[in-house]
């Protein structure tokens, strides 16, 4: 489960890391309050679990309460990546000198948390390792270990190289980042960017954090939060008992099995589009399973084409035909469906897609090539 904005640096703050003056608002009319309090000015965030607000027109400098007032409004009005805005995050403005990247994440390959570093933040880390791959040092953590003092030199040493006389604080950061990692079984954590500012302060000005939705019962406080998201489809999969999770590209998926799944989005990355959704129904799905995760795949506004990846052997392939067959018949079917079939009854699942005009093939790589092309189209 990813925290919002607030809720992440209330952690951090729990354990030392300084973050900037915040209110939080629910009305433009607290939000026009809470600028006042923060002296005039203040900057609004959108309390959305995604991220990229700022490419979006999610967070707004303004210079009034008025103004705050009014921007309020408009933002409350807006939907961002499928996310209603129920709250904003309204913070003193900070005026930067340098901007550092911090995170850690699980790997499971090193039965670890690797952290880190690069003293260029303010972007995403992917961007980070792609135009300045030799800035980034990585040191595992082991959960028994904990984070060594070593560790943490070596990866403030690598971030302060803008800053070498606040290494000693970055180190502390660094060491507290670890103590909120274990406190709130964090899979993934990062303060993005932890800015310099003009006087002299290191503040964590964006913050991250994912937790371990298997660790929820000892996070009540969250828990309640994850059953009743901001984004209605993956409440509606919840109820449904269907693993959705939604994305920002324009391509719908759904596979039988969360491997299977995951590798559709890496192929689609593969070929130029982008996925709109994480969907697993799982093996032995039924056909009305099946017809309720298409249902909510084809209720997101920003899906142009859907891509149905099914390996077939506990699920049969027919039932699969027959999901779809009963959303085509409800009339719901307002977008392509690319179906790639093989396996349990593939043939005849088959002829029933055939039947409502819909060819599958075997083929993983001709259908999601396919399903690219129509979306690239749309």
């Amino acid at each position: 489960m990813r925290l919002l904005e607030y809720e992440s640096k209330e952690a951090l703050a729990s354990k030392g890391i300084p973050i900037p003056k915040g209110i939080l608002a629910r009305d433009p009319e607290e939000a026009a309050s809470a600028v006042e309090k923060l002296g005039g000015r203040g900057v609004l965030k959108i309390q959305i679990p995604h991220g990229q607000r700022g490419k979006a027109g999610g967070i707004k400098l303004v210079n009034s309460p008025n103004e705050a007032r009014e921007v309020a409004k408009e933002l409350f009005s807006r939907t961002f990546y499928g996310y209603e805005v129920s709250s904003l995050l309204v913070e003193e403005p900070v005026d930067t000198v340098t901007e550092i990247y911090i995170g850690g994440i699980i790997d499971r390959n090193s039965r670890g948390m690797t952290f880190i570093s690069t003293p260029y933040g303010g972007m995403d880390v992917e961007e980070i390792a792609a135009s300045h791959p030799e800035s980034i040092e990585k040191r595992t953590v082991h959960p028994l270990m904990g984070m060594r003092s070593h560790i943490a030199r070596a990866l403030a040493k690598n971030a302060a190289k803008n800053v070498p006389d606040k290494v000693n604080e970055i180190q502390r950061i660094i060491s507290s980042l670890w103590d909120v990692a274990v406190e709130y079984d964090a899979v993934m954590l990062e303060i993005n960017p932890l800015a310099l500012t003009k006087d002299g302060r290191l503040i964590a000005l964006d913050a991250r954090i994912e937790v371990d939705d298997n660790a929820l019962f000892r996070h009540m406080e969250f828990e309640k939060r994850y059953y009743s998201s901001e984004n209605p489809r993956e409440n509606e999969a919840r109820k449904r008992d269907i693993a959705y999770v939604e994305l920002d590209g324009n391509i719908g998926t759904m596979a039988n099995g969360a491997g299977l799944a995951m590798a559709t989005m890496d192929l689609v990355h593969t070929f130029g589009g982008k996925p709109a959704n994480f969907c697993d129904v799982g093996g032995g799905a039924s056909a009305d399973r099946v017809a309720n995760a298409l249902e909510i795949i084809l209720s997101n506004p920003r899906a142009s084409v859907v891509l149905i990846n099914t390996l077939c052997g506990i699920t049969s392939a027919l039932d699969v035909a027959l999901g779809v067959k009963s959303i085509k018949e409800k009339g719901l079917l307002k977008i392509p469906v690319v179906v790639r079939m093989s396996g349990n009854q593939a043939d005849e699942g088959k002829r029933i897609l055939e039947g409502i005009g819909i060819k599958a093939t075997e083929s993983a790589e001709e259908a999601v090539r396919y399903a690219v092309e129509l979306a690239k189209r749309a």
